[in-house]
């Protein structure tokens, strides 16, 4: 979503850190370079002055005259501008009552009912006993929907009894008392736009249930018009928070950045694709830093947290150690990437690389899938003894996985060196280099993050 932002703000920011000495002029035509950036961005034109104001006050105090790298100083105070727009501090949800309710509004098509899957998914693997239920009184196809979405989740689905939505909630809500469950994620009706009718009912529902947070999910495509949205669903419901999704498409992002601020409704989660993963916690800090092309390193290792197999990642601790890391977990350490985001995920969030955005785009992993496909077109044997693939071999697996025999020798060589390189890391000295790697994520101490098995 930030995309088109990151780019020109982390080439600001690139001409920053190399400079020894910045003058007010110079200043003053970075500031100039930012606004045209946040204005094309689509970020509301007070949020702008806000956000520069203060970089401008602050980069002229002492702090910078006395710094001896002025253009690092003056990144750091662009961050911290930026994080308190995005919302300062990042907020974890309120779960303290059992059930604790999570109240989803918004308008039709923003994706509320896909976004309480979401966000359940991810309360479940925080150990939390997590229900769905949808309370939209006139239309029966959003309750079954959500009803499907919940079985494939794996996740109870409550049916409140009653006839308005209000009697729906307070019904839905006994039952998952009852039943003990920690959260109960309640998915309110929608609207094609904001009308009375609709405010009034999600108010009666709030006031029925006392939510313990009331998110308002919010699609990141509708531009400006999102604060208009935001700023009436806040009169009606005293949010607690907002969701935005769609925000893996080309769009300009700048209303995310002006919600916060201009609302005082902060963002607390970001969809990030149409999977059911692809969802994450706003952190405002972590992604001031994105936006800066700085990276995220503590995102990164979330993620990995989160999508690598603690089993599977042990038993390839213990084969790279003996040095036997064969074809079918070259396949299988493909198959993790992608689950992480593929390969441009993954390098958007490491500081320092500097692809172009174009470059990003067009960085898809069907290659990946391909290689993935060889292997698991080959025998048993052949994952185990890459050496028996012969000629005629090669022409069964190339035909079996619908690619060429090209394609599957250079497969095979990328394994081969990749082997090469999991052997290096066998005893003494790959410990070393392990150690090398871990020290260079974020400065952490020199040991592997949490949830990363130990060599």
């Amino acid at each position: 979503m930030f995309s088109r932002l990151t780019e020109k703000l982390g080439g600001i920011a690139d001409k920053l850190r190399g400079a020894a000495r910045i003058s007010e002029a110079d200043l003053d035509a970075t500031l100039r370079e930012m606004r045209m950036a946040l204005l094309e961005a689509d970020v509301a034109l007070p949020v702008v002055r806000h956000l520069l104001d203060k970089v401008r006050q602050r980069a002229l105090g002492a702090e910078v005259a006395r710094s001896l790298q002025p253009g690092q100083v003056i990144i750091k105070i662009l961050h911290d501008a930026l994080a308190d727009v995005l919302g300062g501090q990042r907020r974890d949800l309120d779960l303290s009552r059992i059930p604790s309710v999570i109240l989803l509004c918004g308008l039709q098509g923003a994706g509320k009912t896909t976004t309480a899957g979401k966000l359940a998914r991810q309360l479940i693997g925080q150990g939390r006993k997590v229900a769905l239920t949808s309370v939209d009184a006139t239309r029966p196809a959003a309750r079954e929907q959500l009803q499907v979405l919940a079985g494939q989740v794996d996740l109870p689905y409550l049916a409140g009894d009653g006839a308005t939505a209000a009697q729906m909630a307070t019904a839905a809500v006994r039952m998952a008392g009852q039943a003990g469950h920690h959260v109960l994620i309640l998915d309110t009706a929608g609207r094609q736009v904001v009308d009375d009718e609709l405010m009034a009912e999600i108010r009666e529902v709030g006031e029925a249930v006392g939510a313990s947070e009331r998110l308002l999910v919010l699609d990141s495509m509708t531009g400006q018009t999102a604060l208009t949205i935001a700023e009436q669903f806040h009169a009606s419901l005293d949010l607690t928070g907002c969701i935005l999704t769609k925000t893996d498409a080309d769009v300009r992002g700048g209303a995310g950045l002006s919600v916060a601020h201009s609302t005082g409704v902060a963002v607390r989660y970001v969809g990030t694709g149409e999977k059911i993963d692809a969802f994450e916690a706003f952190d405002p800090q972590r992604f001031a830093g994105r936006i800066l092309g700085q990276g995220d390193v503590v995102g990164l290792v979330e993620k990995i947290q989160s999508h690598v197999d603690q089993d599977k990642a042990e038993k390839l601790a213990a084969k790279v150690k003996k040095g036997s890391f064969d074809l079918m977990d070259f396949a299988e350490h493909l198959g993790q990437m992608q689950n992480m985001g593929g390969m441009a995920g993954m390098l958007k969030m490491l500081p320092g690389v500097k692809l172009p955005q174009e470059a990003m785009a067009q960085m898809d992993d069907k290659p990946m899938k391909r290689m993935q496909a060889m292997v698991y077109s080959m025998t048993w044997k052949e994952r185990r003894y890459p050496k028996l693939i012969n000629g005629s071999r090669k022409k069964r697996i190339a035909a079996g996985s619908g690619t060429s025999i090209q394609e599957l020798n250079k497969m095979l060589k990328q394994f081969t060196q990749m082997q090469k390189m999991m052997k290096k890391m066998k005893g003494s000295k790959g410990k070393r280099m392990i150690a090398q790697m871990a020290g260079k994520l974020g400065g952490m101490g020199g040991g592997m993050p949490p949830g990363v098995p130990k060599f």
